[in-house]
């Protein structure tokens, strides 16, 4: 696409848009990403403040330990786990009888930069655009100037260190150690003395040996198997610049393997060198930046979304796994896995809009790997989380426009959800169709109630989607008239004078975090938007869960979920208004960290900056219901904003520019060939301003439009009295609003929010 000679080489593309569309751009990448870097001013004192690095698989979590003076890479590998009821597996994860402590994820440790004086400060830049970590250690001897970076296509970790430490006129080195992770669940660290009759700790030390030009780390499971971490330190030959190559390898359920397969990898990126490690990966992030371009005229809020753009990437892969709380940056905590019932779905949904579906193909896997699981042992009260989870799996195909692999792959697997959810149903005195109690995630625990909105909502979008799956494909007739006669006698939601209750047996009478009982509207669209009966119901139904007991229960999600409930609705003012509380940090008990990171307690949950993400997206795109909508939730204060090929339901690529509050011109690409509508607001009548074939353009309505565009085909759209040429129209942000996410001086910083001392130690 185009070579690159220095880290500052300026490129000028002038096709964010495909060269079909014959719209202009004057996008200068490495200025334009460099405006979103996050920049620390001052020393990053905890893992919630760190930079980060990662390819998905790999990562590592960069901060310092002020009080043993030294600078933490904290090095993670998302697939390190136990598989302690599975010691013939990699993970016990869906063995039956299995539960979180049996297939835990695992510290692997921390590699750490010991400079020969006192750490006084540091300056650091995540450079977001060449996925990279820049920075420099200030000691009372010197310098240390240091990168990191976790190469895109390969299982390696690489440090750059150079020093000018001095000590009475003398070069003093610095020094790196290897500070080995517990191989033992965090959770039973953490909760000790709930665990500690009932969990068997791993008795295996680590062991640490010279293997000619490196050195590994072993450490063998108390389940059998190993996982190995090996590095290579190659030096200056005047000792001042180190160059430092990690791999952590994990062969688990083998033994006597990860510490060959992590030697080997460190050998071989040693053999290529920083500079071809470096230009692959470079080309890499560089092309997945480009697939997804938005500008928006806040400039936090547009920062915030390039930073989860970079971090969905450093933590997912195709062929990695399914993305859990953490991602590769490993902490200590009391949530070391995947969550089903919310957490993984809000995780995905970013990866459909902004174009980046390849490398969230592991979530598909993730459920066909585990489906039998679900329906041999996950079909009781918390049926829902499993039957929710196969939404994001038909909207990862219907963003595709993939209308076999939702037959051939996701009907099957819903018409034996919908099945079990035919069990739980009673007819009542009236013959309408009730539900058994089920759950309600998290309202008042784990405890069950009569006809839950949650599961009415699930199940009335199983059987929707089944029917019109089955009616295009003309199969399983007989299913398709039962189907709908048992939407037709099953009960309405309940309602109370608050709007939508979590069941018929209980009101929303406390404060929760969930927005469970709303999924109706958002995002099954179950719910109308267009209906005021139904708007009505839902804002009754948001305000009223934000402001019950104050909202002293709500967390980070309950606020992106909000964003999104208001978007879906065309709100654009309560959706930015409550976005911007969620980036405040406006949000309880709950921290949104200065990395763009997320914890609850001392515990990361990464779903909730995606799903803010996708918030965010949503505004500017949205394609529910069969139609692509344009700017449908912009804010008044918004008078421009622009975006191109992100990813509409339908599997259409488009691109958008809005000028003085009025939308320029609207580009399509038709990859599936499924039928096109498109919702424009302003536009009375429209035109074909693009080159090739004029395509037939039908009006519905005012701002609603039908176009017949096959696959493949390409079109620009404007209004009749659009006379310019289409051009991406570019928000210039001021400099003092620039790189806000970091580390600033003089900003306030939370306490620590690291693990306290662990009751584990306190035992010993």
């Amino acid at each position: 696409m185009y070579y690159i000679k220095k880290i500052f080489i300026i490129i000028i593309l002038f096709s964010c848009l495909p060269t079909w569309c014959q719209a202009k751009s004057d996008i200068v990448w490495p200025d334009f990403m460099a405006q979103h870097d996050l920049v620390w001013e001052e020393i990053p004192l905890q893992w919630a403040e760190g930079a980060f690095v990662g390819n998905g698989q790999l990562g590592m979590m960069l901060y310092a330990k002020m009080d043993e003076n030294r600078f933490n890479f904290h090095v993670g590998r998302q697939d390190v786990t136990d598989h302690r009821q599975a010691p013939n597996k990699k993970t016990s994860m869906g063995v039956k009888g299995t539960n979180l402590m049996d297939f835990s994820r695992l510290d692997i440790g921390k590699m750490t930069l010991h400079p020969a004086g006192k750490i006084q400060s540091a300056n650091i830049r995540q450079d977001l655009y060449n996925a990279e970590i820049r920075g420099t250690i200030i000691t009372d001897l010197g310098e240390i100037t240091f990168r990191a970076f976790t190469p895109y296509d390969k299982m390696v970790q690489v440090i750059e260190a150079t020093s000018t430490e001095k000590k009475d006129g003398e070069y003093v080195p610095f020094t790196w150690k290897w500070m080995p992770g517990k191989a033992s669940s965090p959770r039973a660290y953490t909760k000790y003395e709930q665990y500690k009759d009932e969990y068997k700790f791993n008795p295996y030390e680590p062991e640490i040996s010279k293997n000619g030009d490196a050195v590994v780390c072993v450490q063998k499971l108390e389940a059998g198997g190993d996982y190995a971490t090996a590095w290579a330190d190659v030096k200056s030959e005047n000792g001042k610049k180190s160059t430092l190559y990690i791999a952590t390898a994990n062969e688990i359920p083998a033994s006597n393997v990860s510490a060959t397969v992590a030697l080997k990898d460190v050998r071989e990126a040693k053999g290529l060198g920083v500079n071809q490690l470096e230009k692959n990966h470079r080309v890499w992030w560089h092309t997945y930046f480009q697939k997804s371009f938005l500008n928006i005229p806040d400039t936090r809020m547009e920062s915030f979304y390039w930073i989860q753009l970079y971090k969905m990437a450093a933590c997912s892969r195709a062929d990695g796994p399914a993305l859990d709380l953490m991602g590769p940056f490993f902490k200590n905590t009391g949530w070391p896995g995947l969550w089903w019932n919310l957490n993984v779905q809000l995780t995905y949904w970013p990866f459909n809009t902004s174009n980046h579906q390849d490398i969230a193909i592991n979530y598909i896997q993730l459920i066909d790997d585990y489906f039998e699981w679900i329906m041999t042992s996950k079909t009781g009260k918390s049926l829902g989380d499993y039957a929710w989870a196969l939404h994001n799996y038909w909207l990862y195909f219907n963003y595709q426009g993939d209308e076999i692999s939702i037959l051939e792959k996701w009907a099957p697997k819903a018409m034996r959800i919908a099945k079990v959810y035919e069990t739980k149903l009673e007819r009542n005195a009236a013959g309408v169709l009730e539900l058994t109690p089920m759950g309600s995630p998290e309202y008042m625990g784990f405890k069950a109630f009569k006809n839950t909105n949650y599961n009415l909502a699930i199940y009335r979008w199983l059987l929707t989607e089944l029917i019109d799956t089955n009616e295009k494909a003309n199969q399983n007739q007989d299913k398709v008239k039962h189907w709908k006669q048992v939407l037709a006698d099953l009960i309405p939601y309940p309602v109370d004078e608050n709007g939508l209750m979590i069941g018929s047996d209980q009101s929303v009478d406390i404060s929760h975090r969930h927005y469970s009982h709303l999924l109706a509207l958002y995002p099954l669209f179950q719910l109308d938007p267009n209906a005021p009966k139904d708007r009505d119901l839902v804002v009754k139904s948001v305000l009223h869960w934000h402001n019950i007991e104050n909202g002293n229960a709500l967390a980070g999600y309950s606020f992106t979920g909000a964003s999104s409930l208001y978007a879906a609705l065309g709100m654009g003012n309560e959706a930015v208004a409550v976005m911007q509380d969620f980036l405040d940090g406006n949000i309880g008990r709950a921290h949104f960290l200065t990395n763009t990171f997320y914890m609850e307690g001392n515990n990361p949950v990464i779903e909730t900056p995606l799903s803010a993400a996708a918030a965010i997206m949503e505004y500017n795109l949205q394609s529910w219901g069969d139609k692509i909508r344009i700017f449908p939730a912009i804010p008044a204060h918004w008078e421009n904003a622009s975006f191109a090929d992100l990813l509409a339901q339908g599997g259409f690529l488009v691109s958008a520019s809005l000028k003085d509050k009025k939308v320029d011109w609207v580009a399509i690409e038709s990859q599936a060939g499924q039928p096109c509508t498109i919702k424009v607001p302003g536009w009375s009548q429209v035109k074909q301003v693009s080159k090739g074939r004029k395509l037939k353009i039908t009006k519905i309505a005012d701002g609603e439009f039908t176009i017949d565009l096959k696959k493949g085909e390409k079109i620009i759209l404007a209004s009749d009295d659009y006379v310019d040429t289409p051009t991406l129209n570019l928000i210039s942000h001021p400099d003092n609003d620039k790189n806000y996410f970091g580390v600033k001086k003089g900003a306030e910083r939370k306490p620590l929010l690291e693990d306290p001392i662990l009751e584990y130690e306190k035992s010993k």
